[in-house]
């Protein structure tokens, strides 16, 4: 998750297109299914702890942001750096990260795997002998770097996203926080 605080910053200055799919809409049974698998996902993301991680790393992988973002912009002053980590701290929610986690889940897995996943999770609360799934730990192998890599993608734009907006809105609402390019310049 340290990876991911650090990324978004990477991204902070290019906006991510949003991709529409042409498919075509789901039937009925594939939007309960869809809905059950939806449902499941976020049990299993719950029952992994996931979302207390993400709020335990999300203040120091803004600060982390905000450090390398300063380092990166010669025309932010330190107060710009400030603002942008307030708002930040304020405006970053668990939600929207769970959301891309549950997205890139449901993707890869079935529900029968996440129910899986989800018992196997409760076993290991209850022994730490529990023995992970042979079949899903089969499945997993090979998908785990793209799955992985899709989550970190995903959490690095929401957070390029949001970092990218506080900025432009910190330079509307406060441009005496931008250096002029002249004082930099002879100084």
């Amino acid at each position: 998750m340290m990876r991911v605080a650090l990324l978004f910053l990477a991204f902070l200055l290019s906006p991510y297109p949003q991709t529409q799919s042409n498919s075509p809409a789901p039937s009925e049974n594939e939007k309960k299914s869809d809905s059950k698998l939806h449902a499941d996902v976020l049990k299993m993301i719950e029952a992994s702890g996931a979302r207390q991680k993400l709020q335990d790393t999300l203040k120091s992988g803004i600060a982390d942001g905000r450090k390398t973002m300063m380092e990166k912009c010669e025309k932010c002053s330190p107060e710009f750096g400030d603002e942008w980590e307030k708002r930040m701290l304020e405006r970053s929610k668990a939600d929207d990260y769970i959301a891309v986690y549950a997205r890139v889940y449901e993707k890869y897995l079935t529900d029968e795997d996440v129910l899986a996943l989800i018992d196997y999770q409760n076993a290991k609360q209850k022994s730490q002998d529990a023995a992970f799934p042979a079949k899903l730990k089969e499945k997993l192998g090979p998908i785990m770097p793209s799955l992985m890599s899709e989550i970190m993608g995903g959490c690095a734009e929401v957070g390029a996203k949001l970092g990218a907006e506080i900025g432009s809105e910190i330079e509307k609402d406060h441009p005496e926080y931008m250096k002029s390019q002249t004082k930099t310049a002879r100084q």
